[in-house]
C-alpha cells in the first residue's frame, strides 16, 4: 500500500467520519500501518469533496466516484513527479468502497454509490477466469451427480481445492444445512451454511458414497489435478466452454469457481467483510484480490 499524502479537512462531519472510520479499522484488527493509510486515503477523498463544495455524505453519487477515479489517474506523485501508480489508485478506490459500505451498514446512507463496482488489483500475478452467473447455471445443467457435488462445494461453498479433497461424509451435515471445513488454510476450521436445495443434492450424492467422498480411478482420495480435470471435462460439455482457447482452459481450475462465487456475492450486494468470513480469510486484504473492475464501468458512470 503506497504512502498516501496528508490532506486537511475542515467540515466537522468529515472530520468526525474520518476519526470514526479509523476506530472501525482498529477494531477490525488491521495493522497500524494499513489503518493509517486507509484513514489518510479517506481524508484525501473528503478534501477533494470539499473543493467541490460537497459537504454531506448523501450528496455522494456514482458520478462523484467516477470523477474521483479520474482525479486519481491524473494525480502526480510529489516524490517521483510522475502519475501515481495503478496499485495506489486501486488502494484508494477499494478503501473508498469499503468506507461507503461501512456507513451504509450504519444507516448513514440509503445506498452505496460504489457498491456495484469491482476493482482489480494490478499486483495480482495470475489472470483469473471468472464465470458469469449464467455460465455457472449452464455448468449445473449439464453436470452429473459427482460434478454437481463438486460445483455445490467449490462454487456454492467457496471451498479451496485441497479442502474439497479432505472432505469426509461426516463433514457435510445435511440435517443441519452445514458444511464443516475441518482443516482449511493454516489449519483453520470454519462452518459454512448451505441452503435446503444444495443440502438435498449433497444428501443424495452421499447416500452412495463412503469416505473419502471424492475418489480418483484408483479409489484413493482425489487430488488437485483430478478435480481440475473433472471441472474441465464438465466445461467441455457446455456451449460456452467449447469457445475457450487452450490458453484460457489452462487458466481454469477449482480456484476459478471460488473466485466466481466471491465475485457473484459482491455483485449481489454482500459486504466484503462477509465475503471474507465466507472464504475463510484471516485478513480482508486477501479477500480484495477477488474483486475486479474494468475501465468501462468507470466510463459508464461518467456519462
Amino acid at each position: 500500500m503506497g504512502a498516501p499524502s496528508k490532506f486537511k479537512i475542515y467540515n466537522p462531519i468529515y472530520q468526525e467520519e474520518a476519526k470514526n472510520y479509523k476506530k472501525h479499522l482498529d477494531i477490525l484488527g488491521l495493522s497500524p500501518e494499513t489503518t493509517q493509510a486507509k484513514y489518510l486515503y479517506l481524508k484525501e477523498f473528503f478534501s477533494w469533496l470539499e473543493k467541490l463544495q460537497i459537504y454531506q455524505l448523501q450528496q455522494i453519487t456514482p458520478k462523484e466516484i467516477a470523477n474521483y477515479n479520474s482525479y486519481l489517474n491524473a494525480k502526480i506523485s510529489q516524490r517521483t513527479g510522475q502519475n501515481i501508480g495503478q496499485k495506489s489508485i486501486y488502494d484508494h478506490m477499494r478503501n473508498l468502497q469499503q468506507y461507503l459500505g461501512y456507513i451504509l451498514d450504519l444507516g448513514k446512507i440509503k445506498t452505496s454509490p460504489a457498491s456495484h463496482l469491482k476493482f482489480k488489483n494490478p499486483t495480482e500475478k495470475v489472470e483469473r477466469i471468472i464465470f458469469t452467473q449464467d455460465q455457472i447455471q449452464e455448468l449445473y445443467n449439464v453436470s452429473n451427480s459427482q460434478e454437481k457435488a463438486i460445483l455445490n462445494l467449490a462454487y456454492g461453498c467457496g471451498l479451496r481445492v485441497h479442502e474439497l479433497g479432505l472432505l469426509n461424509k461426516e463433514d457435510i451435515r445435511t440435517n443441519e444445512n452445514l458444511v464443516i471445513v475441518q482443516k482449511g488454510k493454516n489449519s483453520k476450521r470454519r462452518i459454512i451454511p448451505i441452503n435446503t436445495k444444495v443440502s438435498e443434492e449433497l444428501r443424495s450424492y452421499l447416500e452412495e458414497r463412503e469416505n473419502p467422498i471424492f475418489r480418483n480411478n484408483k479409489q484413493r482420495r482425489m487430488q488437485e489435478w483430478t478435480f481440475n480435470s473433472t471441472l474441465k471435462t464438465l466445461i467441455s460439455k457446455t456451449k460456452f466452454g467449447q469457445e475457450f482457447s487452450t490458453a484460457e482452459l489452462n487458466k481454469i481450475g477449482i480456484h476459478s469457481l471460488r473466485h466466481s462465487i466471491a465475485t457473484h456475492l459482491l455483485e449481489n450486494g454482500m459486504k466484503l467483510e462477509q465475503v471474507q468470513t465466507f472464504l475463510g480469510h484471516s485478513h480482508i486484504e486477501s479477500t480484495e484480490i477477488y474483486t475486479h473492475i474494468n475501465q468501462q464501468q468507470i466510463n459508464d458512470l461518467e456519462r
